[in-house]
């Protein structure tokens, strides 16, 4: 199976360029599955009105919807999704004329901006099945969450995809974080970093497949677009098969020690090496 990561940046207040931007990969490119990077759809703001949520699906999702069935391809997105009253960072699975979501469970304080001030969390993992790849779909700082991790490989997916917007300082760290992971449960990961200058800030690049071993299978520069990924299915469900998973230790209540000897002696003996 070939899967093709794009870390383009999605441009903010534009989702018709996003689009185009879109469709030129998707349209050029023999592949099952693209994977674009967090919030590529509306670009990575946090102003809703820049979001222009209300434009997404004309302009941008029912395109991609249309593409997706013309190519057979799976399109695996990052966008704001407004449900009722509530804002959601979204990963939206376009499946031809059928579109699934997840929403992103550890929102990012501490990156560009804080993004629990603007969005709602979600809850629910989601695992995506194409053709018998199952995937566990993450977004940024879920990654972080050691329960979602092991929830996926207990549920028997193949693989991790994990779409970003982080900065360079961000992804070094967070790329340490994701093969670590990778070698504690047993499952690769992609990661879809965005790429390219956000209004006045650099987005850091390196997207990576990073197999169960840590070792990076194929990586993008800081500045690189495009990497094509190709997944050997049954070589990755045989991986699954033989996983075993870190054991979870039970502990009982802890207890509280307070150091008693915080003063010296002055009729104490002598530390010999003070002598």
């Amino acid at each position: 199976m070939k899967i093709t990561v794009v870390q383009s940046r999605g441009i903010i207040s534009d989702p018709k360029v996003n689009f185009f931007k879109a469709r030129m990969r998707v349209s050029n490119v023999d592949s099952e599955i693209f994977i674009f990077p967090e919030m590529f759809c509306s670009g990575y703001t946090n102003v809703p009105e820049l979001m222009q949520v209300e434009k997404l699906k004309p302009l941008m999702i029912d395109s991609l919807s249309k593409l997706s069935d013309n190519k057979g391809c799976t399109v695996i997105c990052g966008s704001p999704v407004q449900d009722g009253d509530s804002l959601y960072d979204s990963a939206l699975i376009i499946d031809g004329l059928e579109t699934a979501r997840y929403d992103k469970i550890n929102l990012n304080t501490k990156g560009l901006f804080d993004e629990s001030a603007i969005f709602k969390k979600g809850s629910k993992p989601l695992i995506v099945d194409r053709q018998g790849l199952k995937m566990g779909i993450m977004l940024g700082h879920d990654l972080y969450v050691p329960d979602l991790c092991r929830y996926y490989a207990e549920n028997a997916a193949d693989i991790l995809i994990v779409m970003a917007a982080l900065v360079p300082a961000e992804i070094e760290v967070f790329l340490k974080v994701a093969q670590a992971n990778a070698i504690q449960y047993g499952i690769p990961i992609i990661v879809c970093n965005m790429t390219g200058n956000d209004p006045g800030t650099d987005m850091g690049g390196k997207s990576a497949y990073i197999g169960i071993d840590g070792t990076f299978i194929e990586s993008c520069t800081a500045g690189s677009d495009v990497r094509e990924i190709r997944i050997d299915v049954d070589e990755l469900k045989a991986i699954t098969a033989a996983r075993v998973l870190p054991t979870v230790v039970e502990l009982d209540e802890g207890s509280v020690y307070e150091t008693k000897n915080n003063e010296a002696d002055p009729n104490g003996p002598l530390c010999p090496f003070s002598m």
